[in-house]
């Protein structure tokens, strides 16, 4: 007989479905904020209640047409019979912005609700295992406040089993489905082949490095560089040996404009005969047919009874049939049926078998990819994850975890009001005053201006409070809600802070929270989010992470949460020749802002000089856009060279203007950006669009508060404090700015490094291995020119 394996949450739902997508369906990920509620209310049992205990584990199997399903999950609170009280009570306790709107919600629906369903289940596992009918209450407990609301539930054995004949059912119907997936899974790895007949260079060794890891059952983090087709080489690995256990593999990138990448080494595959079935997640505001992707079903006909329509209508099963998944399909399947594109969409992720996105779908605390694998069978493991450009990956996720509200934005949103219905533009301008108010109050009391400081959490909640139910009327309002509507663009920049305050609350030493006074604004900080991360990784077999930028591979590790003495580590030279490439490094030029001044204009005439040696096109990579205009200001260029920069705010069209100059082959051009910048990563200069590429300076962060509290912090917990606050994170950027040359076999190019910090042994550990010989003082030269000349020649 088959086994597979459900949590409680997501075997008992309503049966059928039944629903809208809303905040208190009760579908998908509970809110984070709950854990601590959870605690705080189970310790209070504990000391009233000696007989109280709390996260039981249960299960139970039942058998049905041949599969069993085994039914794991913990009961929140089980009360044992003690004076005072005769019988057990099984608690289930579940936490809500506002309770109140999800006790009605509760009610409205009957008690057909998911939670409800879930405090049966625990009920009647009991019930089997002890024979005996145990009490049941449903405790809802404010995330705003202190009040709890207690729901006493009826349980009935025979009622419940009315509706198990209906779930088992559905369950058998959709374990089929995963039988037929596992099967032609199985089938497309032990067929699959590897599409390119001659594999480059270094690239069958870092598929046979990854095989070797996931064999051991290893995490992986593993720096290649360009050229070496990295994509491919572990992509092809990973994909194979989750098809072989009936799996799928999630691919994640910092950016939606990588995706290609993944997907055109999926579409090789396809072409060698892979039958595998792809998809790329787009994000909600593309997909959504609304003005304002707002799920509500007062607002939105597409997400009023959503759950109810796709159950009704099969959808799941119509969406397994088909072999393109994209955006386009699941908007034409979604306006044929009344229900949510974006939705949609995550119900094909389990039928998918490499899913491509960005990283907040699987990194974000409020992910909505809650839906991986749909049922799992014994033996079959869970997905394999693959991180690309991982060395964004600490960066991204400490953002992710640091919300600011400043008094600039709020008060940029004041000319918006406005264009509001009138009979709202006065509330919405007092809730505005009232969300600057909080922030200003929040100034020191010390008299400073700015500092590290303890944030007035009730004044924010409290407010909080009043824009969710100034949003609700509002939203409830027969009005067109037009694009980028200022109600609900103050409401989520207010609650996208107040959401992170828990963080502050619960004492963890990687957040902060500062306030600066010009303009007004407070902000929360995370320093480290390798917890989270690591959290990410449970619900995965295998994580491999892979970067051209990935050293030292100890700062990587640790603030990616992938530190372990399991850790399996790899660096892969460049495939391409050597003599094609020259990296010098001229110490005598300095970035420091102490010699900024006098380095000007020495730094603008060496620039000028190198390019001379050879016409093509450069790049000068700075650590500000200020120092890069400093240095223009001092520019004189050879004739024939037209000089490009790079502006603070482009479009992708602006960008694809300065790749299109570059391909005029009348002229040659200097193009000057900032390392970090759109030009410095993700982007390829093939040929001779790029020649060289100077890299001035590592782009230290500020030296301010902010900065300075996180080297602390690092100090006391990796006992590297200045490198990894400033050292690692402007190393990264310059590396990777370096790697724009050099990007195919036939590619000829130069590399200069100008500030002296590059020869020192803390910045040198970010360096590729292939960069020098023995050290970097083998990349200083005495004749510069000159050996450019003869770099050219040769």
């Amino acid at each position: 007989m088959k086994k597979l394996f459900l949590s409680v949450s997501d075997f008992a739902v309503p049966a059928p479905r039944i629903g809208s997508i809303e905040t208190y369906s009760g579908y998908g990920r509970g809110t984070e904020v709950g854990l601590e509620i959870h605690q705080k209310i189970q310790a209070e049992r504990k000391s009233i209640h000696a007989n109280y205990q709390s996260e039981v584990k249960t299960s139970h199997v039942f058998e049905q047409d041949g599969f069993q399903f085994e039914i794991a999950g913990r009961m929140d609170g089980l009360f044992l019979p003690s004076p005072g009280l005769a019988k057990v009570k099984i608690e289930e306790i579940k936490s809500s912005f506002n309770i109140h709107e999800l006790w009605r919600r509760i009610r409205e629906d009957d008690e057909n609700h998911p939670y409800c369903w879930q405090l049966r289940t625990y009920g009647y596992f009991y019930w089997k295992q002890n024979q005996e009918k145990p009490d049941l209450q449903l405790t809802l407990a404010s995330s705003r406040n202190e009040e709890r609301l207690t729901l006493d539930l009826r349980f009935d054995p025979l009622d419940y089993e009315s509706w198990l004949e209906v779930r088992l059912a559905e369950l058998v119907a959709e374990a089929k489905l995963a039988e037929k997936r596992m099967k032609r899974r199985k089938k497309a790895a032990v067929s699959m082949e590897f599409p390119f007949q001659n594999p480059r260079l270094g690239q069958i060794e870092l598929i046979e490095t990854i095989e070797e890891g996931m064999t051991e059952k290893r995490p992986m983090l593993i720096q290649a560089p360009t050229g070496l087709g990295k994509t491919m080489g572990v992509l092809y690995p990973t994909l194979k040996e989750a098809l072989g256990r009936g799996q799928k593999v999630v691919y994640v990138t910092p950016k939606n404009s990588q995706h290609r990448v993944a997907e055109e080494a999926i579409e090789k595959l396809q072409d060698k005969g892979a039958n595998v079935r792809a998809m790329t997640l787009t994000a909600k505001t593309k997909m959504c047919f609304k003005n304002e992707p707002i799920c509500n079903p007062d607002f939105c006909e597409y997400a009023k009874d959503h759950y109810k329509k796709v159950a009704e209508k099969n959808l799941p099963t119509e969406l397994a049939r088909k072999r393109s998944l994209t955006a386009r399909t699941f908007q034409k399947m979604a306006r044929e049926n009344e229900v949510c594109p974006f939705e949609l969409q995550l119900e094909a992720v389990t039928d998918a078998d490499a899913v491509i996105c960005d990283y907040n779908y699987v990194f974000s605390v409020r992910s909505p990819l809650t839906k991986l694998t749909g049922l799992e069978f014994e033996n079959q493991g869970r997905p394999n994850l693959v991180i690309d450009e991982a060395h964004n990956l600490p960066s991204r996720s400490m953002d992710a975890y640091s919300p600011s509200l400043s008094t600039f934005t709020l008060e940029q949103m004041r000319a918006d009001l406005s264009a509001l219905p009138r009979r709202f533009q006065k509330d919405a301008e007092a809730h505005l005053n009232a969300c600057i108010d909080v922030v200003k109050s929040c100034a020191p009391k010390n008299g400073s201006a700015n500092g590290e400081i303890k944030p007035p959490i009730a004044e924010f909640l409290s407010q909080d409070a009043e824009l969710r139910g100034f949003l609700s009327s509002y939203l409830k309002a027969d009005i067109d809600i037009e694009p980028n509507d200022v109600v609900l663009r103050l409401s989520f920049y207010w609650s996208e802070f107040t959401s992170a305050l828990e963080f502050v609350t619960s004492g963890r030493e990687e957040f902060f929270t500062t306030y600066q006074s010009n303009p007004p604004a407070v902000k929360i900080t995370c320093c480290d989010a390798s917890e989270m991360l690591k959290e990410s990784y449970r619900a995965y077999d295998q994580v491999v992470a892979f970067s051209a930028t990935l050293k030292p591979f100890e700062y990587y590790a640790r603030l990616t949460g992938l530190d372990s003495e399991n850790l399996k580590i790899a660096e892969f030279q460049s495939p391409f020749p050597k003599h094609h490439r020259k990296v010098m490094i001229i110490p005598q030029l300095s970035s420091k802002y102490s010699e900024r001044e006098k380095n000007y204009p020495r730094i603008a005439d060496a620039i000028s000089r190198i390019i001379e040696v050879k016409r093509g096109n450069y790049f000068a990579f700075f650590p500000s856009f200020e120092f890069l205009n400093r240095v223009l200001a001092e520019l004189t260029v050879p004739r024939g060279v037209q000089v490009l920069s790079q502006q603070r705010k482009m479009s992708r069209d602006d960008i694809q203007g300065v790749m299109d100059r570059l391909k005029e082959p009348e002229l040659a051009h200097l193009v000057l950006g900032v390392q970090g910048g759109v030009f410095s990563e993700g982007v390829d200069f093939p040929g001779d669009l790029l020649i060289g590429a100077f890299v001035v300076g590592p782009p230290l962060p500020n030296f301010d508060l902010e900065r300075e509290k996180m080297r602390a912090y690092y100090q006391e917990n990796y006992g590297a404090g200045f490198d990894y606050a400033y050292t690692y994170p402007a190393m990264a950027k310059a590396v990777q700015a370096a790697g724009r040359v050099i990007r195919s076999e036939s590619d000829k190019g130069v590399i200069i490094l100008m500030d002296n910090r590059f020869t020192q042994p803390s910045y040198v550990k970010s360096m590729p291995q292939d960069w020098f010989e023995r050290s970097p003082q083998d990349l200083v030269s005495n004749s510069i020119l000159g050996d450019l000349q003869k770099f050219w020649e040769e």
